[in-house]
């Protein structure tokens, strides 16, 4: 009887992980024809796959989690569905439409003649980033990207029209990127960038090669943003060495300066030196979801490291030996953002990050979201 028991219960099992799998075809819109060769991954994963001659499509297995499904080829406009494991579709039919040839004719046009000589160095330091991880990284195709500098806003926009391939032999990872968005605000100095990785395991030379990377992974991850997202999602901020407090900006004279006999406004940080506990900004949303709201600023210490040598140099005003710190900041505080288990987080744009996750935060220092510690 207990043989019987442990067969049935081993065949729901079996049954149940069949499940969980996307199957689908890819077509073009208008003419429904099948487009084979097309690129269907999950967005920062290294779960994907191409589209066979008639269209069609399997991931299998299908990772648990919430996930943005990315299906991109030359030709077409990225096409992106978020899909959760516990609501995976039965079948899904995927419908590109073809880039517009006139729109992109203007809008090439329009591209800054030799830009990658203006803007490469800025592009790269932005995008990749100059963490010690960056030294091994090598953009593959930078004739790809394309540069517009609108100078009345003063802002720079990159544009790519073919995913960015670049491998980081410092983390064992081939990156291909579908640059979504890019933008740095000369005025402001506030730079967004927005996009979908697909991750690729480099195949290691030699066993002391692949300890190499798992180190530089872990080292990658201790308290970086994907570490903080994962503990708050637990609520676990303290036990894995994260410190939370507010920093309020406090507008007042600047006794330095006088203009017409008065002393000009100027605003100044105000940390305020009361630890604050995870569950003080963020909430359960659902079994999968934990929301994170905020006002005012958020300093967000890490005890358990230091900042690296690479970071002081370029900010001389951090002392050495001095914990990992960083800021978070909403500019509209009654949105909320959608924190996943996996240390994935929802309307980017709702959330900046400044001081070492603005520097740390990059290409070069990007983990997969099934990476474990």
């Amino acid at each position: 009887m207990k043989q019987l028991l442990v067969l049935i219960f081993c065949l729901m099992v079996s049954n149940i992980q069949a499940q969980k799998k996307l199957s689908g075809k890819v077509v073009a819109a208008g003419s429904k024809m099948s487009i084979p060769s097309a690129s269907i991954f999950l967005s920062n994963t290294s779960v994907g796959t191409i589209s066979k001659e008639d269209g069609s499509f399997i991931i299998e297995p299908f990772p648990a989690g919430r996930y943005d499904l990315v299906v991109a080829i030359l030709g077409y406009e990225t096409y992106i569905k978020e899909i959760n494991s516990n609501q995976i579709p039965d079948y899904l039919l995927i419908t590109l439409t073809p880039k517009a040839t006139e729109l992109q004719e203007v809008i090439v046009g329009n591209f800054d003649k030799n830009g990658w000589e203006k803007w490469g160095d800025l592009f790269m330091e932005m995008l990749i980033g100059k963490t010690p991880n960056s030294y091994d990284c090598k953009l593959l195709n930078k004739n790809a990207v394309k540069f517009r500098y609108n100078k009345k806003e003063n802002i720079l926009n990159a544009f790519a029209d073919e995913p960015l391939i670049l491998v980081n032999s410092a983390l064992g990872y081939e990156l291909s990127y579908e640059l979504i968005s890019f933008e740095y605000n000369f005025k402001s100095r506030i730079f967004f960038y927005q996009g979908h990785p697909l991750f690729k395991q480099k195949t290691s030379k030699n066993n002391r090669q692949q300890i190499r990377w798992a180190s530089n992974r872990a080292q990658t991850y201790d308290g970086s943003l994907m570490h903080f997202m994962r503990s708050l999602f637990r609520n676990n901020l303290q036990n894995d060495g994260f410190e939370l407090r507010k920093i309020i900006k406090n507008k007042t004279p600047n006794t330095s300066i006088t203009i017409n006999g008065q002393h000009p406004i100027q605003e100044v940080d105000m940390l305020v030196d009361i630890p604050l506990t995870g569950d003080s900004i963020a909430f359960a949303i659902d079994s999968t979801t934990a929301g994170l709201q905020f006002k005012d600023y958020l300093q967000v210490v890490y005890k358990r490291k230091e900042m690296p040598s690479a970071y002081i140099r370029a900010n001389r005003n951090v002392q050495i030996g001095a914990p990992i710190t960083a800021r978070l900041f909403m500019p509209d505080s009654n949105k909320v953002v959608a924190v996943l288990a996996n240390g994935s987080y929802f309307f980017g744009k709702d959330i900046l990050t400044m001081d070492y996750w603005a520097w740390s935060e990059k290409l070069s220092n990007l983990l997969p979201l099934d990476y474990r510690r």
